[in-house]
């Protein structure tokens, strides 16, 4: 049997000990095995036979190879002389440790039936000291251990959507990153999204807007999101890995939020028209000018990302809706009912000074509208609606020019972008 590493000592003690002196003293007991060294194991004990032998199998393998001790007879016969006092003392010493060494549970002699038996320590490591004596060290010494590296670097998470926030079905979860993550595993097993209390069956895509921007995280279904649903995304990311040398923080926890009706608008090229539905339901059909030859509209599905703007130091949109916008034809000059579509500049936004509303293409990429249907389209939209255009002489909308994840293929968006999903 093997002892357990508690009740190692006092167990060898009490087996043992009355053997040797009776007082289950470990200490004595390596005294009273060096004492039958020096007057000889007399008697027809064969229990102390077995000791003997099993003592002298535990001292060769406690000391170096470059130390000679003499071995204890396996019989009842003397040495014939006594060893030189040297090696007298050093087999004290080497007793001594043996027996101490027994107790800690490094090493279990254990005796049964007449045989002997030597049992290691699975966690046990040695260190070798000057004297060629090999004595152990336990796991929780500071040899046992590596030092410790640096403390990893803490990524900050923030969300573009907060708690509460009411949005268009369009609308992806957009998270941001401070420094950039270097590997998604640990997030996209530990992040949940629910819908109405269901799983949702999106994915995360990552992507950097621009390059000297950190990476973000955007989230969304095959589909759009239902309307008037309530999303919730649960964090457990705290001290997770972002990668190597990297770990999130835990400030953000979960955001929850809803989308509003089904606001879907589409532009054709070809008609000039803006047709807008809500819950699939047709609400408002309008005439529109869009860009010229040669600034043109892009192609696909934009998503509402903005609507006015704020007046410069406040956190007060300016009235009506309005943009200071510049480019061609402009210059900081104020556009009422401004609703932003792209990260480029493209809006759809009262134009009282285009005549050419549902006649020709005359804007620098933006959808004119007359000036009350452009209030209406205002009044109407929800962060995240929908816009979606078609037949335009433009090139087809990039997926990072603002929230253009919708133009991003579904098998693509699952493999992860920029860092794979695991």
């Amino acid at each position: 049997m093997v002892r357990d590493r508690s009740g190692a000592r006092s167990n060898l003690s009490a087996s043992l000990g009355d053997y040797l002196t009776g007082d289950g003293n470990c200490w004595s007991w390596g005294w009273s095995v060096n004492r039958s060294y020096d007057n000889e194991w007399t008697g027809d004990d064969s229990t102390k036979v077995r000791l003997r032998a099993a003592c002298d199998a535990r001292a060769y393998a406690a000391i170096g190879d470059d130390t000679t001790v003499p071995p204890m007879s396996s019989s009842h016969r003397s040495y014939g002389s006594q060893p030189p006092a040297r090696r007298r003392g050093l087999w004290i010493a080497v007793v001594a440790t043996v027996i101490v060494a027994a107790a800690g549970a490094l090493t279990a002699v254990v005796v049964t039936h007449g045989h002997s038996s030597r049992t290691k320590d699975v966690a046990q490591h040695t260190t070798q000291h000057a004297q060629g004596v090999t004595t152990p060290v336990t796991p929780n010494s500071p040899k046992a251990h590596a030092p410790a590296g640096p403390p990893p670097k803490t990524v900050r998470v923030t969300s573009d959507l907060n708690d509460g926030d009411k949005v268009g079905v369009g609308q992806p979860i957009v998270l941001n990153f401070s420094p950039s993550p270097t590997d998604s595993s640990a997030f996209t097993k530990a992040v949940t999204v629910t819908v109405n209390g269901h799983p949702a069956n999106g994915a995360w895509y990552w992507e950097k807007p621009y390059a000297d921007q950190p990476i973000q995280a955007h989230y969304r279904e095959r589909s759009y999101w239902p309307a008037n649903a309530s999303i919730q995304v649960k964090l457990p990311i705290g001290g997770r890995s972002a990668g190597k040398g990297l770990a999130y923080a835990g400030a953000l926890t979960s955001v929850t939020f809803t989308t509003g009706d089904s606001h879907v608008s589409t532009v054709d090229y070809a008609s000039r028209k803006l047709t807008v539905t809500s819950n699939g339901r047709v609400v408002g059909t309008f005439p529109v000018s869009l860009g010229a030859a040669a600034t043109p509209t892009y192609n696909g599905i934009k998503v509402v990302m903005q609507k006015g703007e704020d007046a410069p130091g406040t956190d007060t949109l300016r009235p009506n809706g309005t943009v200071m916008m510049s480019g061609p034809g402009y210059s900081n000059d104020p556009v009422p009912w401004s609703v932003r579509i792209t990260a480029s500049g493209e809006y759809v936004h009262a134009a009282g000074w285009n005549t050419n509303i549902g006649v020709r293409d005359t804007s620098n990429g933006c959808t004119n509208l007359k000036p009350a249907d452009g209030k209406w389209f205002y009044n109407f939209s929800l962060l995240g609606d929908v816009v979606q255009y078609s037949n335009t002489d433009g090139d087809p909308m990039n997926p990072l020019d603002g929230l253009g994840d919708w133009n991003i293929g579904w098998s693509q968006w699952t493999q992860g972008g920029q860092l794979l999903n695991h």
